[in-house]
Order: C-alpha cells, then sequence, then structure tokens
C-alpha cells in the first residue's frame, strides 16, 4: 500500500468482519470479533510502520479503542420472550380436609332427607318430604361445593409467574462503521505524530552539521584515514588524529573494528587482524563501510 494507515488494514477485512457479526449478533460476540479485528490491524501495523514512536503510538490508541469497544452503541434491536403458563390447567383432584368434609356432610343430608321420607310412611309423606326438602338442598349444594373445590385449577406459585427475557441484537453494519470511524479518527492522531516526528529528525539533521560532511568530502575524509592507517610515520599518524576530531565535531566517529560490527567493514586476508580503514558512523548510522584484516 502507497500509505500505510489503521483504515486501510481494516478494510482488508471487511467482508469477514461483517460476515462474523452477522453470524452471531449477541452483543458479546460482537464485542469478541470486533477485539480481534483490532488485534489483527495492531499486529500489521505494528510490523510494517517501520517507526517505533508510530508502533508504540498505534498501540496505545488501538487498546484504548478495544477498552471502549463495550460501550459502543451499535444494538440495532431488541427482542422479548416471554413464557406463557397454560390458563386454567387442571392439576386433577385436590381432595383436601375441606374438601372431604364438605362431601361426607352433603351426603349425610341427603341420605338422612331420604331416610326420613322412609320412615315416615305414606301418612304425612307430603308434609315429611316438604320437611326433607331443606336439608335435600343443602346436601346438594354441599355435594356442588365440593365437587368444585376438588376440580378447581391450582394457583399458580410466585416462582412459576411467566418468565419474560429481552435478547439484544447487533447490527452489523452499524458495528462495522463504528469501529471504521474509530480508525479514522486514530490514523489522524498517527498522522500528527508521523508529521511532529518528521520535524524533530529535520530538526537534528539542521543542527547535526554531518548533514555539511558527506559525498565527496566523506569519501575523502575516509582515503585520508586509509592512507594514514597505512603509514607508520608519525605526522601521518597525527595528521589521522586530526581527521578524528574534525569528523567528531561534525558529529561523525571513525571506528576502528572491534567484534560485533563486522557489518560496519569489508575484510581482506591477512597474517594479522586490524583495521585498515576505520569506518564513518553517525548517530549508530553506517556513513562509509571502513575496511579491515583479518
Amino acid at each position: 500500500m502507497d500509505k500505510l494507515s489503521l483504515a486501510a488494514l481494516l478494510e482488508e477485512d471487511r467482508e469477514m468482519i461483517v460476515a462474523n457479526l452477522a453470524r452471531d449478533r449477541s452483543p458479546e460476540a460482537a464485542q469478541s470479533t470486533l477485539e480481534k479485528a483490532v488485534d489483527r490491524v495492531m499486529y500489521r501495523y505494528t510490523e510494517a510502520a517501520g517507526s517505533e514512536t508510530l508502533c508504540d503510538a498505534a498501540q496505545h490508541i488501538l487498546q484504548a479503542i478495544k477498552n471502549t469497544l463495550p460501550m459502543i452503541g451499535a444494538v440495532g434491536e431488541a427482542r422479548t420472550w416471554k413464557k406463557e403458563l397454560p390458563k386454567g390447567e387442571k392439576q386433577g383432584l385436590r381432595l383436601n380436609v375441606w374438601t372431604v368434609l364438605t362431601l361426607l356432610a352433603g351426603i349425610l343430608l341427603v341420605a338422612a332427607s331420604v331416610t326420613a321420607v322412609m320412615i315416615s310412611g305414606q301418612i304425612g309423606g307430603a308434609i315429611a318430604l316438604i320437611k326433607a326438602l331443606l336439608p335435600t338442598a343443602l346436601g346438594c349444594a354441599a355435594l356442588f361445593l365440593a365437587g368444585t373445590m376438588a376440580a378447581r385449577p391450582k394457583k399458580a406459585k410466585p416462582a412459576d409467574a411467566p418468565d419474560a427475557r429481552t435478547e439484544f441484537l447487533v447490527d452489523a453494519e452499524k458495528a462495522w462503521h463504528i469501529l471504521h470511524g474509530a480508525m479514522l479518527l486514530a490514523d489522524g492522531q498517527l498522522e500528527r505524530i508521523r508529521e511532529e516526528d518528521a520535524l524533530r529528525a529535520q530538526d537534528r539533521a539542521a543542527a547535526n552539521p554531518a548533514v555539511e560532511v558527506s559525498g565527496p568530502a566523506l569519501e575523502l575524509f575516509a582515503e585520508l584515514l586509509e592512507s594514514a592507517c597505512a603509514s607508520k610515520d608519525e605526522s601521518a599518524r597525527e595528521s589521522a588524529s586530526a581527521i578524528r576530531f574534525f569528523l567528531h565535531n561534525a558529529g561523525i566517529e571513525a571506528l576502528d573494528y572491534a567484534e560485533g560490527c563486522e557489518s560496519w567493514f569489508e575484510f581482506l586476508p591477512a597474517p594479522r587482524p586490524g583495521t585498515l580503514r576505520p569506518a564513518l558512523v553517525s548517530g549508530g548510522r553506517l556513513l562509509k563501510k571502513g575496511l579491515a584484516a583479518r
């Protein structure tokens, strides 16, 4: 890509992210999907940024985005699930103490009225029937009440109350746009940091005279140092010392060969190891390779 950006890296995973969000729309699953997407962007950005300052800034910004993911307003739908209990469901006959007593009372009243009629005989039967009518009616009422009490449905307990549950569903496109917008804001912050870092580098370069010692001048100093190292003359060693001092004041160090600095030197076979031409280094950056024997 021409210009590294968090939003561009996120765009590469757009189809996968939206598909994962649509597959499971619960807020928990959506948060996990977005966190993984941020982690992938962070990994690829820090691998390709090439600047320690930008890498550190990107990690802090993306971590802040991850921390705010549980607060995103991407819920686009809410479903309420309610468990309804069957109304008037019979639980079988309920023969408790009061039901049994009422049933027995009704049976006794009816039996008493019938017995009274049988005992009275034919004489005065009509009067006896009228007298038996009241207990018969009471007995029938008692029997009806007993049947009603026995067949009455059981009252629902508080624990049997209807169970209601609300399910919140995330809008996949809305969640994507929220995360993409956060990446655009992060890119703005990183661009500002990149510009500030470039300005600081320019200030350091302007304050460093090493920029004035480059090209042909650098080649000339390298050749003079090589000649001084090859010469055994005292004046040549003094000239080499003066050149080293001048380069030091210009921000350039003339380094002799030592273990661990092999990448800064070219080598020639020789009976004895030593420096044939110092390496010229400025701020840890190699300007001119040295020459050494080994």
